[in-house]
């Protein structure tokens, strides 16, 4: 039998809210602005070599002490890989800030060429060029990432325009102080993994890929409950650790499908990605490809926000549900 408790507990639905997102974008179709400008500047704008700068320091690997001579092979190899990742890296993909930021396309691809031809570069050599400007651009990044997010979160609850410049700017501190947290999270998790790690390839070596892999989906499950972080900052304007605690409590009480919801948003995104990247970068279909990446990804992330006010309403119930309870019990 039907009743309106039941309707409490109703669970979040996917596929529901992946619709919502897509609506979402659809009718408010200037959202994939952002990710479109950040592709293009990729795509177009000035490139900044920073290879002057690392490439002698790279060189300089086999002076370093503690590196001995029987381990020369390995270091030349070492070398080589991370020469040819420096020669290709442009400074300027730093404005693909992560966890938050714009989605990027062409963060993803090589630079320094487009259908035009070589785009204008700038070759960093000093700390102050190469640092300075990798700060800058990381700010950048986490700036318009907020105004991004913060665009999608206003479509999806319609709140009042009131202060809305300082609540912006509170809730932009707390992205920016999110990366601090995730790391110290991330090596407090990572020293007993590592340690065990340690362990088992002293005892035997054929297992190393295996733990690997094991590791990465392990702490991949461990930073999980963490995923809705920003969506608790923009939506109900919570401060860090309030909206840490809010993803947690969200995520526990909703675990297999919320598992579910970002494997299939996953599996959309990258799915579609191996299409969109298939033009070289001196190509103009891949013009194409940007487009349809910044609807899809927008789409995605906007359903991750109708995704969350179900599940955070789903979770409330629980807890209400646990509360009443514990009440009846005492009583």
């Amino acid at each position: 039998m039907n009743t309106s408790s039941d309707k409490r507990f109703e669970k979040p639905r996917i596929l529901q809210a992946l619709l919502a997102g897509f609506n979402t974008i659809a009718n408010k179709p200037y959202l994939i602005l952002f990710p479109i400008l950040l592709d293009l500047f990729l795509w177009f704008g000035p490139s900044w070599h920073v290879d002057r700068f690392f490439v002698p320091l790279i060189q300089n690997l086999p002076n370093f002490p503690g590196i001995s001579a029987a381990g020369n092979a390995a270091i030349a190899e070492t070398q080589k890989i991370w020469q040819e990742i420096v020669s290709n890296y442009d400074l300027a993909h730093s404005l693909r800030t992560l966890p938050i930021g714009i989605p990027s396309l062409m963060s993803s691809k090589p630079s320094f060429l487009n259908p035009l031809g070589h785009p204008i570069t700038f070759s960093l050599e000093s700390n102050i060029q190469v640092f300075g400007l990798w700060f800058v651009f990381i700010l950048i990044g986490y700036l318009l990432g907020s105004l991004y997010l913060n665009q999608i979160s206003k479509q999806v609850i319609h709140l009042s325009e009131k202060n809305s410049v300082s609540t912006f700017i509170k809730a932009f501190i707390q992205i920016i102080l999110m990366p601090f947290i995730l790391l110290i999270i991330f090596f407090i998790v990572s020293i007993p993994i590592l340690f065990l790690f340690t362990l088992l390839t002293m005892i035997s070596q054929g297992i190393n890929q295996f733990l690997m892999y094991s590791i990465v989906i392990l702490l991949l499950w461990i930073l999980m409950p963490l995923i809705f972080t920003p969506h608790a900052i923009f939506l109900f304007k919570q401060n860090l650790i309030s909206a840490i605690m809010t993803s947690i409590s969200v995520v526990k009480t909703s675990m297999g499908k919320t598992a579910w919801f970002i494997l299939l948003s996953l599996l959309l995104i990258q799915g579609l990605n191996i299409l969109w990247t298939s033009p070289d970068v001196d190509n103009w279909f891949l013009l194409i490809g940007i487009l349809g990446h910044a609807f899809i990804v927008s789409a995605v992330i906007a359903a991750s926000f109708h995704y969350f006010i179900d599940a955070t309403q789903f979770a409330q119930s629980i807890i209400l549900d646990q509360k009443s309870k514990q009440q009846n019990l005492s009583s």
